[in-house]
């Protein structure tokens, strides 16, 4: 089982779409959960999501990652007993979908089999001292951030704030006993 979020854009169909072909034939359970904290709030407009005009209004001034920690768990339940998914699922995201995927792996370190944030954004959300894992499983889960390399214009002057906020999200993992690998650079 891979769960994949996508940036700040919230086209979770497109994005999963991208993995699907990707994918190719390979017995891969793609999970494109609709997730609430991928970005700012300047995106999170109910256009991007299939809630009903009450269900959106139950969700506005709530903890969106309190929301998601249920709801992921609900949704992986699921997937184990409808497609005999594995205990355990992969995770990745891109950009703004970072502060999911951060905040989910260092919050439940027992969900996940590895954790691959690519170019990802932290900005600690969703997380204080006291909503770290303290699963065992903390100090065996891989963590391996991804950043492309070679960006060119407006999104390489980005690049030194993107390293700074993936440093800082490995200081915090290692501090809270997790054991992340080191940014890996890739060619886009």
């Amino acid at each position: 089982m891979l769960v994949v979020i996508p940036d700040a854009a919230r086209d979770f169909e497109d994005n999963l779409m991208r993995f699907v072909h990707a994918r190719g034939g390979r017995p891969y359970i793609l999970v494109a959960p609709v997730v609430l904290s991928c970005g700012g709030a300047r995106t999170r407009t109910p256009d991007r999501y299939s809630y009903s005009p009450s269900e959106w209004d139950s969700l506005q001034g709530g903890d969106d990652f309190a929301f998601e920690d249920a709801g992921l768990a609900a949704v992986l339940d699921d997937v184990r007993r409808q497609w005999r998914g594995e205990s355990k699922a992969f995770l990745t995201g891109w950009e703004a979908g970072g502060h999911t995927v951060w905040a989910q792996a260092l919050r439940h370190a027992e969900r996940w089999r590895g954790v691959a944030p690519v170019t990802p954004n932290y900005q600690r959300r969703g997380l204080d001292a006291g909503s770290f894992s303290r699963a065992a499983e903390r100090g065996r889960l891989p963590i391996q951030p991804f950043r492309c390399g070679a960006p060119k214009g407006e999104t390489a002057a980005m690049i030194p704030q993107v390293d700074a906020q993936i440093e800082l999200a490995l200081r915090d993992a290692r501090e809270h006993g997790f054991r992340p690998q080191p940014i890996r650079i890739v060619a886009k």
